[in-house]
């Protein structure tokens, strides 16, 4: 028996050597995660410990030991290996090495862990990540793999979820979540508000109607939408560049003209009798609101790419607004029930309207919010002055967030005239005159741009300026700035011609020269400042990630002047003889 027992106990003895190895090479995983494990190992724990106990026993009960021991080992070579849901050999986890090296699946937030089995490369079962997973400080890793199966499953359907309504983190811009937020609010208060609007004009149909109700209703409602279709045209008409230079303030004057016409709607009950008058204004204003709304949000979304994936940010943003549309819808529905149920018939008419204001606020907040957190890297004229104002002032660049947070959305920067706004114009508007003329070009004929001014007369009427710039405290130089721009300008000169109004503001007034020779003498001191700081200001811009290689203006602004060298030469002539200037 001794005999025989001995090549057993020697087995044993290796068994148990190897075990003591393999706690070793994994001893910086965690008590409770080695216990849990030799659970899962059915009876191997409980045999290993008696072995372990009975070390100093007699050889019979040894060998008892060493039978059970060899014949589980048998066991476990002939049954099957498990596999798991990758493929991988869950039998032989001991002897992979986990590496600091993840693989993400579906961009989520799950990750499977490689790990290295002898000299292949092979990635973790959620099983074996639960045993050998390290993170990169060499601590356990508490991914969501190390959850439990169902847990795990319910977390698997989370991010299945999120990922059919938002893209990957890593390929949109900090900005995108803030948008997305606020958009979504935004469509839900909007859709409920146009559905109780809807209603309304329903109910104004059946009142109003002097003739069969369904024959009135048809021809009204096709009037409207066909007469509406007019403010569509409008606005495909009159904008053009707007929609690239102005993104922001066309967006919220768009939303403002949309919540007036769904206000319209909402009180057509009562005046049935002017039901179509009334219904196409509204209609006008809605389609004007939906056409620029619909038109300005590519280049919004464009601001969010980081890895091309325009396609599916604007295919996610659909997604977003359809289930938004329905939560608004069934809000919708749901007050039209309880009016239905529990609102006399004659206040009927009156519950849109008393909540109307709730979701207007709603709605304009939140637009207003979104595009407050949208950080456009283009440059237009009031983004260049931003810019330009905090280079002059604080001789650094400022950043897409600082600039985000000083554009305006309804009404520009600079409506008081006192704060020398800057008009981009025509030639013949910043120099109206011969003098101004010649005086623009006598020193350089190819200079990119024209900078004049204009003087500023105060208007009795002028009461925006009273009532939105009262915090402004008026500048010295007092009038506009007026900018004429060659065919030769670049961005860089667009941006140099900004640059020198900005210095205008912050130059002090020669009290020791009149108003005239003040004015010119802060011209050509600012255009010899910005000639001088126009490449150190312009490097910056670009090495802040603004894409300044276009400086987007409005139809009314790229009006650039050509000009003959040999009949302006001849013009300057003319004028010093007359000594115009």
């Amino acid at each position: 028996m001794s005999s025989s027992s001995s090549p057993r106990r020697q087995h044993h003895q290796h068994t148990r050597h190897h075990q003591r190895s393999l706690s070793n090479e994994y001893a910086s995983t965690t008590k409770k995660i080695f216990v849990n494990k030799q659970k899962r190992l059915r009876r191997n724990s409980i045999v290993f410990a008696s072995a372990t106990s009975s070390s100093s026993s007699s050889s019979s009960s040894s060998s008892t030991i060493g039978e059970s021991k060899e014949q589980k080992t048998k066991s476990d070579r002939t049954r099957t290996p498990k596999t798991s849901d990758d493929g991988t050999n869950t039998n032989n986890k001991k002897r992979a090495i986990p590496l600091s090296i993840w693989e993400s699946r579906k961009g989520s937030n799950f990750k499977l862990q490689y790990a290295l089995d002898g000299n292949k490369l092979r990635l973790l079962s959620p099983e074996e990540a639960r045993d050998l997973s390290l993170n990169k400080n060499g601590a356990f890793s508490f991914d969501p793999l190390h959850l439990g199966r169902k847990k795990r499953a319910f977390l698997r359907q989370i991010d299945n979820i999120r990922d059919s309504f938002f893209p990957q983190k890593s390929s949109v811009t900090s900005d995108y979540w803030d948008y997305a937020k606020y958009r979504f609010t935004q469509r839900i208060a909007s859709s409920c508000m146009t559905i109780l609007a809807t209603q309304q004009m329903l109910a104004a149909i059946g009142l109003g109607a002097s003739r069969s109700i369904p024959a009135a209703a048809a021809l009204n409602w096709v009037l409207k939408d066909g007469l509406g279709r007019l403010g569509k045209l409008s606005v495909a008409t009159n904008f053009g560049r707007s929609f690239d230079s102005d993104v922001k303030r066309l967006r919220f004057s768009s939303s403002l003209v949309y919540t007036g016409a769904v206000f319209i709607e909402t009180i057509t009950p009562f005046f049935p009798k002017h039901f179509l008058a009334i219904a196409t204004v509204a209609n006008v204003g809605k389609s004007i609101g939906i056409t620029t709304g619909n038109v300005v949000r590519p280049p919004i979304q464009k601001t969010f790419v980081l890895e091309e994936n325009l396609g599916e940010i604007a295919a996610k943003t659909s997604a977003q607004q359809v289930l938004a549309d329905n939560i608004g819808l069934a809000l919708g529905v749901s007050v039209m029930k309880f009016q239905t149920k529990f609102v006399p018939l004659a206040l009927q008419r009156a519950v849109p309207l008393a909540l109307f204001p709730i979701l207007a606020s709603i709605d304009l907040v939140s637009i207003h919010k979104q595009l407050k957190s949208v950080q456009l890297r283009t440059v237009n004229k009031e983004r260049a002055e931003i810019i330009a104002e905090a280079f002059v002032r604080e001789k650094s660049v400022a950043s897409q967030l600082e600039v985000a947070e000083k554009e305006r959305l309804l009404f520009p920067a600079r409506l008081d005239a006192s704060a020398l706004p800057l008009r981009v114009t025509s030639l013949g508007i910043a120099c109206s005159t011969l003098d101004s003329l010649a005086s623009a070009f006598k020193d350089d004929v190819h200079r990119p741009y024209v900078l004049s001014y204009e003087p500023y007369v105060q208007k009795k009427g002028n009461i925006l300026s009273r009532i939105f710039m009262r915090d402004r405290k008026p500048l010295k130089y007092k009038g506009r700035a007026l900018l004429a721009l060659s065919n030769r300008a670049t961005s860089k000169d667009v941006l140099q011609g900004i640059l020198q109004v900005a210095h205008i503001r912050n130059l002090p007034f020669r009290k020791d020269l009149n108003e005239k020779e003040a004015y010119d003498w802060a011209i050509s001191e600012s255009s010899r400042r910005a000639k001088a700081e126009v490449n150190k200001f312009y490097n910056q811009i670009m090495s802040n990630g603004w894409q300044a290689n276009m400086i987007l203006l409005s139809s009314n602004e790229r009006m650039p002047y050509f000009l003959d060298e040999k009949e302006v030469r001849n013009l300057l002539k003319f004028a010093l003889s007359e000594k115009t200037f």
